[in-house]
C-alpha cells in the first residue's frame, strides 16, 4: 500500500531528478539530505538501495501490497534515523538489516489480521535444499546473513547482494582488498556452518551460487515516488501516520522502538559489566595479598593452605581493557543499530 497522500513537497520533490547526485557518496547524500532538506538527495538513494530493500521484503512477504509496506517502512526508518548513523559508510548493511526485520514485522501483523497461527516463513530445517523453493531457501539465507558479526556480513551484502567486486567493497568500507577477501572468505564459512546446524549441506561452490542471486524486478515506479514524498514529509515535521497506510506506520513504529530498547540496554549493560569485572579483580588482588601476608604471620595458628596472591602486573592487563570498554561505552551495535 501506498502513502495516504500525493502531497507536493517543494521544488525538490519526488518529480525531480536526481541526476548527478547519483554519482556521490551515501555521506554525501545523506548529508544534503538531512542538512540542506534536498529531497533529491533522498530519491536517490531510494533509487540506489531500493532494489535491495525490495528483494528482501518479496522474499519474505512474497509479491504482496505488506511488501511494499514493508519497503517504504524501511526508508521512513532512515528517515527517522538517518542523521544519526555513525558510518553512512555502511548504509547498505544497515538498510539490509532493517529491510528484514521491517518485513518480520510485517509479515507478523498479517498472520494477526489473518487471525492465523503465526508462522515465521522459515521451513523445516528436515528440508534437502533440493526440495526448496527459491524463496524459501533464501529466506534462511537472509535469517542468518542477518545475525553474522557486522564484519562479516557486510561482505556478504556488498559482495553477493550489491554485485559490489571486492576492490569495490573494500573502497566503499576504506578496508584493504586483501582484507575484504579474507573476511568474505570468513563469512562463507561461518554461513556455511550456520546452515549446517539447520540441517542444510550446501558446498562452497552451491553456497556462491545461491548468494549470486539474479536481480528481481526493477522496484515500481509508483512505489519509488510515494517513499520519496512520504520521507520528505516525514522529514520536514509531518507524522508518519498521515502520510502512509496504518500498516507502514505500525510497522516503523516497532522497529524505532526495537533500537530504541537496544540502544538504552547496550551502554549500561557494557559499563556495568565493566566495573563488576574491575571490582572482581581488583578484589581478587588484594584477597591474594592478604593470603600471601597471612602465610607470612608469626601469629601461631593453621596456616591456610598456599596462595598465589596475583601481582599488580597480573592483574593490570585484566583491569585495563575493562575500564577503556567502561569509559568509552558500549561498541557500535550490529545490522540495525541506529548509531
Amino acid at each position: 500500500m501506498f502513502s495516504k497522500t500525493m502531497m507536493p513537497v517543494g521544488s525538490d520533490s519526488a518529480d525531480t531528478r536526481p541526476g548527478d547526485l547519483r554519482t556521490l557518496r551515501d555521506d554525501e547524500l545523506l548529508a544534503r539530505f538531512f542538512q540542506q532538506q534536498e529531497d533529491a538527495a533522498f530519491s536517490a538513494l531510494v533509487e540506489r538501495y531500493g532494489p535491495l530493500v525490495y528483494n528482501v521484503c518479496r522474499r519474505i512477504l512474497g509479491d504482496s501490497p505488506d511488501a511494499e509496506d514493508a519497503f517504504q517502512a524501511t526508508f521512513l526508518v532512515l528517515v527517522r534515523k538517518g542523521a544519526s548513523l555513525r558510518d553512512p559508510g555502511r548504509l547498505a548493511n544497515w538498510l539490509y538489516g532493517v529491510a528484514y526485520r521491517s518485513a518480520r514485522k510485517a509479515k507478523a501483523q498479517a498472520a494477526l489480521r489473518a487471525r492465523s497461527e503465526l508462522r515465521a516463513g522459515i521451513p523445516s530445517s528436515s528440508l534437502k535444499v533440493q526440495d526448496m523453493t527459491y524463496e524459501e531457501l533464501h529466506a534462511i539465507l537472509d535469517e542468518e546473513i542477518s545475525q553474522l558479526p557486522e564484519k562479516y556480513a557486510l561482505p556478504l551484502v556488498l559482495c553477493y547482494l550489491e554485485g559490489k567486486t571486492n576492490a569495490q567493497a573494500a573502497a566503499a568500507l576504506g578496508w584493504p582488498e586483501g582484507s575484504m577477501s579474507r573476511r568474505l572468505s570468513r563469512a562463507r564459512e561461518l554461513l556455511r556452518s550456520r546452515l549446517a546446524r539447520r540441517g542444510l549441506t550446501l558446498s562452497a561452490a552451491l553456497l556462491a551460487a545461491s548468494l549470486a542471486r539474479p536481480a528481481v524486478a526493477s522496484v515500481p515506479g509508483e512505489l519509488v515516488a510515494s517513499t520519496v514524498r512520504a520521507g520528505s514529509l516525514v522529514a520536514r515535521g509531518t507524522a508518519v501516520t498521515e502520510v502512509v497506510s496504518s500498516v507502514t506506520a505500525r510497522v516503523v513504529e516497532e522497529v524505532l522502538l526495537g533500537m530504541s530498547v537496544l540502544s538504552r540496554v547496550s551502554v549500561p549493560a557494557a559499563v556495568a559489566l565493566g566495573v563488576l569485572l574491575t571490582a572482581g579483580a581488583a578484589g581478587l588482588w588484594h584477597w591474594g595479598a592478604a593470603a600471601q601476608a597471612a602465610s607470612r604471620s608469626p601469629v601461631s595458628m593453621q596456616r591456610p593452605s598456599p596462595v598465589h596472591a596475583l601481582t599488580r602486573e597480573e592483574v593490570d592487563p585484566v583491569i585495563t581493557p575493562v575500564r577503556a570498554v567502561s569509559a568509552a561505552g558500549a561498541p557500535a551495535s550490529v545490522g540495525c543499530s541506529s548509531g
